[in-house]
C-alpha cells in the first residue's frame, strides 16, 4: 500500500505542473488570483462583475496558496490535491469501520487509481473538496452511530460545512442521504433522538457564517436563498438558468467510464445491494448503497447535467467494488476484468502512440513494459489487483505526461496570455475582439479588456498595440486600421471537448480553429 500511494502522489504530481484548462478551471485560477490580489475575501467577482455561483472555498485556499507559493497552475490545483487525498484517507476509515482491513485498503486504492480520480485533481473545479468532505462526512457520521465519540459528531458537522462551502447543499444533502439511509435501513432510528444532533447545525452554521454575510453584503437575501436554493435545487425544479437537453440516464455511462478500470466490480457490488434490499436481507452498511444510488438518480433529474457532478458518489461507488472483489464475485467477473483491461491497455498505447506521435515512444515503451509484466503476474495466479493498479498508473503517466501537453498547446488562449504576460502588454496595450478565454485572463495578470465592434476597436489601434482574434474578425477589423506590423497564429481546440477527429492527427485540421495575434 505505501508504494501504492507514492505511485499515485507521483502520477498527480506529474498532472499539478500542467496548464490549467478552460473553461473553469481557468476561471477559477483567474478569479482566485484576482481576490489575492484585491484582498476583498468576502466577495466573489469574476472579470470585474458580482459573482453569484460557486461557493467561496476553492477562491479562498487557491487565493492562499497563491500568496505562499505564487500565482501557478500547480499551486491553484495544491489545496484540491490535499482534499483529494484526504478523501482517499476517508475512504479506508469509512470502509474499516464496517469491513475487514483489505477491503478498506482495496477501496481506497479503486478510488485513488480510478479515471474520475486523476481527472479531477488534474482539471480542478469545486467537485474535488466536496467529494473529499462528502465521504468524509459520511465516514465521521456513521463513525458516530457505531461509536458515539463527540469528536465524530464534531468531524461530520465541520465536513458537511466545508462541502457547502465548496459546492453547496449537495456537501449536506449526499452526507444526509447516505448517512440516513443506513439508520433508516439498519433500524437504527434511536440515534436520532440524541440530544448531540443539536450540535450540527449549529456548527454548520458557524463554519457558513462568513461566506453568508458576504453573499447579503453582495446580492442581498437573493444570494443567500440562491445558495441555499436555486443553485442545486433550482436545477431540479427549473428555476436554475442552467439547462440542457441531457436525459435521465445521462449518469449510467458516466458511472461506466468514471470508475475504469474497476467498472465491473462496481457494477456487480450495486447489483448485489439492490438484490438484498429488494429480498430484505441485511447489510454490512447501508450507506454507500444508498448514498450512491439515490445521490446519482437525484443528479439524474437536474435539468443540467456535466460528467463531473458525478464525482461526489465515486468513493462510494468504490466501496461496493471492493466489496465485491473481496466477497467471492459471479465466475465470470474475473475474466471480463482481465478481458476490460487488456482493452484498456490497448487503446491507451494506441491513442499514446498514434493521436501525437513526436515523443512518445518513452511512455508507450513504459506502457508495454507494464502490460507484460501485469500479464506475466496474472497467469502466474497471483491476482488481477496489483497489476491492474499497476497497467492504470502507466495509462496515467502517459495522459498526464505526454497526451494532456500535447492537447493543451492548442489552448492558444493560454498561449496567447503568457505571451501577453512577457511583453508586458497587459492591460493598456493589449485587448481581445469577438474572441477570448478565462485562461488569456489568468496567463495575461487580469481581465483582458475586449471589443465586439470594428470600429470601436480600430479607434483603440496605435503603435506597440496587440489585439487577439480569429481569421474572419481580422478581415473585419483591418478594413479600418492600418496592416499590422506581425502577425502571431495559433492553433484553437477547445481541450475539454475531446473528439475523435481531433485525436486523428490526418483529421485534426478539420476541428481546428485557427487564432491570431495582430501585432502594430
Amino acid at each position: 500500500m505505501p508504494l501504492a500511494l507514492l505511485t499515485l502522489i507521483a502520477v498527480v504530481a506529474l498532472g499539478a505542473r500542467l496548464d490549467v484548462m478552460e473553461v473553469d478551471a481557468s476561471q477559477y485560477a483567474a478569479m482566485s488570483r484576482d481576490m489575492l490580489h484585491s484582498s476583498d475575501w468576502t466577495h466573489l467577482y469574476h472579470r470585474g462583475q458580482d459573482y453569484l455561483d460557486k461557493p467561496p472555498l476553492l477562491f479562498w485556499l487557491s487565493a492562499l496558496a497563491y500568496k505562499v507559493f505564487g500565482v501557478h497552475a500547480w499551486s491553484y490545483r495544491l489545496p484540491s490535491i490535499l482534499f483529494a487525498f484526504f478523501g482517499l484517507y476517508s475512504t479506508y476509515r469509512f470502509t474499516r469501520l464496517f469491513h475487514p482491513e483489505p477491503v478498506a485498503r482495496t477501496a481506497a486504492l479503486m478510488y485513488g487509481s480510478c479515471a474520475a480520480f486523476v481527472l479531477m485533481t488534474g482539471d480542478v473545479k469545486t467537485d474535488t473538496m466536496l467529494t473529499a468532505m462528502v465521504i468524509t462526512a459520511i465516514g465521521r457520521g456513521m463513525a458516530w452511530v457505531q461509536e458515539r465519540r463527540p469528536m465524530q459528531l464534531l468531524g461530520f458537522a465541520v465536513a458537511i460545512g466545508l462541502g457547502m462551502l465548496a459546492k453547496g447543499p449537495m456537501g449536506l444533502m449526499a452526507p444526509a442521504i447516505a448517512v440516513g439511509g443506513h439508520v433508516l435501513l439498519a433500524r437504527r432510528s434511536d440515534v436520532l433522538r440524541r440530544p448531540e444532533w443539536l450540535l450540527v447545525p449549529v456548527v454548520i452554521a458557524a463554519v457558513l457564517a462568513p461566506m453568508l454575510v458576504g453573499l447579503y453584503e453582495q446580492h442581498g437575501m437573493h444570494g443567500v436563498r440562491f445558495f441555499f436554493w436555486e443553485q442545486s435545487f433550482g436545477r431540479i425544479t427549473g428555476e436554475n438558468r442552467w439547462k440542457d437537453d441531457s436525459s435521465v440516464l445521462f449518469f449510467t455511462h458516466e458511472v461506466l467510464w468514471q470508475l475504469l478500470p474497476w467498472t465491473l466490480f462496481t457494477l456487480v457490488g450495486a447489483w448485489r445491494g439492490a438484490v438484498a434490499l429488494v429480498r430484505r436481507q441485511p447489510l454490512v452498511e447501508y450507506a454507500s448503497w444508498v448514498g450512491a444510488v439515490v445521490v446519482t438518480a437525484a443528479l439524474s433529474l437536474s435539468h443540467f447535467k456535466l460528467p463531473h457532478y458525478l464525482y461526489v458518489v465515486v468513493p462510494l461507488y468504490a466501496v461496493m467494488a471492493a466489496q465485491a472483489w473481496h466477497t467471492h464475485p459471479p465466475a465470470w467477473t474475473r475474466p471480463a476484468h482481465r478481458v476490460l483491461l487488456g482493452l484498456l491497455w490497448l487503446v491507451a498505447v494506441g491513442l499514446t502512440a498514434g493521436a501525437f506521435p513526436h515523443g512518445a515512444w518513452p511512455y508507450v515503451a513504459l506502457q508495454c513494459a507494464v502490460g507484460l509484466a501485469a500479464l506475466t503476474w496474472i497467469r502466474r495466479g497471483r491476482g488481477e489487483l496489483v497489476p491492474t493498479f499497476a497497467v492504470m498508473m502507466a495509462i496515467l503517466v502517459a495522459l498526464n505526461g505526454h497526451l494532456y501537453p500535447a492537447l493543451l498547446r492548442y489552448q492558444a488562449n493560454a498561449q496567447v496570455g503568457r505571451w501577453v504576460a512577457e511583453q508586458g502588454l497587459y492591460p493598456d496595450r493589449f485587448f481581445a475582439f469577438r474572441q477570448g478565454g478565462t485562461a488569456l485572463d489568468f496567463h495575461a495578470g487580469g481581465t483582458v479588456r475586449w471589443h465586439g465592434d470594428a470600429q470601436a476597436a480600430a479607434a483603440d489601434i496605435r503603435p506597440g498595440v496587440a489585439v487577439y482574434t480569429d481569421p474572419d474578425n481580422a478581415r473585419e477589423l483591418l478594413a479600418h486600421t492600418p496592416p499590422p506590423r506581425r502577425i502571431l497564429r495559433l492553433e484553437y481546440y477547445p481541450v475539454q471537448l475531446l473528439s475523435i477527429e481531433f485525436l486523428i492527427p490526418q483529421l485534426r485540421p478539420q476541428v481546428v480553429e485557427k487564432r491570431l495575434v495582430l501585432i502594430f
